[in-house]
C-alpha cells in the first residue's frame, strides 16, 4: 500500500493518458526504492466534448488559415473552460461531469491508499481551473452545483476518513504549471476575487504556483488578490532571469510538455516528496507493487 497519493490533471491542448510520464519518470529515477512507497496516476482528459472540438476545428480548416498548432492549441483551452462556465447549476452539465472524473480518480486512489494518505495535486492550465472549482465546492458545506452539491454522493459517510479524502482535507501540495486562473476573473473587482483556502476549513496544503515569463496563459498568482497572495505560497519562474533575458520580448502559448519536464518544477516536487516520505510511517513490510497506474475514462 502506497504512503503518498500524487494525481496530475492536464490543461490546454489534446493530451493522451502518457503526459505527465516525464514527471513521473524524474521522480522514479531520483527516489529510487523509495518510488514504490507512490501512488502516481493522471486525471483522465475531458473527453466528453472532445469530438466536438474536433468537428469545430475540422470545419475551421477549410479556410485558409496560418498558424494552425497555435490555433488549435487556443480552440481546446477556451472550449474546454467556456464549456464548463456555462449552466453550471444543471445536473449532468459539463462542470458536473468534469467533477464526477476528478471525484472517481479519488475514489480509485482511496481504493488503493490509505484514506489518511496525503495527496500532491500536480495540474496545468486549465487543469487549475477545474481542480480549483473541485476544491471550492469542497471546501463548501452546501453548494447548488457539481458533484458536493446536497452534500455530496451517496454512500460516504459524512465526517468519515473517505469523505475527508473525497474532500481533498488531506491534500499536502497542489502545483498549478502555467495556471490561466487570471483569465477567467479578471472582470471582478479585485477584493471579490477569491481563491480556495489553504489553511482554514479544515486544510493545509501549499500552493506553489510555476510560470514561464513568456507564456500567454501562464501567470503569477499571488498578485491577483489579497485572498490569492494569502493562499499561494510562492510563484516561480521556470527559467532563469538570464534565460528569460536571452529569450527576448517575444510571447507564445507555451507547450504543456515544457512544464511536466521543467528542472525547477521536478527539483521541486522532488524536494517536497522526499520531506513528506520523512513523515509517513514506513511500514515494516512492504511487498512490490506498481506504483503508476493510469486512469482513462
Amino acid at each position: 500500500m502506497a504512503d503518498i497519493v500524487i494525481l496530475a490533471a492536464a490543461g490546454m491542448g489534446a493530451v493522451d493518458n502518457t503526459f505527465a510520464k516525464p514527471l513521473f519518470s524524474a521522480l522514479e529515477t531520483e527516489l529510487g526504492e523509495e518510488w514504490s512507497r507512490l501512488y502516481c496516476a493522471e486525471l483522465p482528459g475531458l473527453e466528453h466534448f472532445q469530438s466536438n472540438i474536433e468537428r469545430t476545428f475540422e470545419s475551421m480548416q477549410k479556410r485558409e488559415l496560418d498558424f494552425l498548432r497555435a490555433r488549435k492549441y487556443l480552440l481546446l483551452g477556451m472550449s474546454q473552460t467556456a464549456a464548463q462556465s456555462g449552466n453550471v447549476d444543471r445536473r449532468d452539465s459539463n462542470y458536473e461531469k468534469t467533477q464526477r472524473e476528478i471525484y472517481a480518480a479519488l475514489a480509485k486512489a482511496a481504493d488503493e491508499v490509505d484514506e489518511r494518505a496525503p495527496v500532491i495535486l500536480v495540474s496545468h492550465s486549465v487543469g487549475c481551473i477545474n481542480l480549483s472549482n473541485y476544491l471550492w465546492d469542497a471546501q463548501r458545506p452546501n453548494v447548488s452545483c457539481g458533484v458536493w452539491r446536497d452534500g455530496g454522493p451517496a454512500g460516504v459517510h459524512k465526517g468519515s476518513a473517505r469523505e475527508r479524502f473525497l474532500r481533498l482535507k488531506t491534500l499536502s501540495h497542489w502545483y498549478t504549471l502555467g495556471s490561466t486562473m487570471p483569465l477567467w476573473c479578471s472582470d471582478r473587482p479585485r477584493e471579490q476575487i477569491q481563491a480556495v483556502t489553504s489553511n482554514t476549513r479544515g486544510y493545509n496544503f501549499r500552493w506553489k504556483n510555476f510560470y514561464h515569463p513568456n507564456d500567454l496563459f501562464g501567470w503569477p498568482l499571488k498578485p491577483l488578490s489579497p485572498s490569492y497572495n494569502q493562499a499561494v505560497c510562492r510563484d516561480y519562474e521556470t527559467c532563469s532571469l538570464s534565460d528569460h533575458g536571452a529569450l527576448g520580448s517575444v510571447a507564445f502559448p507555451s507547450p504543456p510538455e515544457d512544464y511536466w519536464r521543467n528542472p525547477i518544477v521536478v527539483e521541486q516536487l522532488i524536494e517536497d516528496v522526499r520531506s513528506l516520505l520523512k513523515t509517513v510511517n514506513k511500514p515494516a513490510h512492504r511487498h512490490p507493487q506498481p506504483s503508476q497506474q493510469a486512469l482513462a475514462v
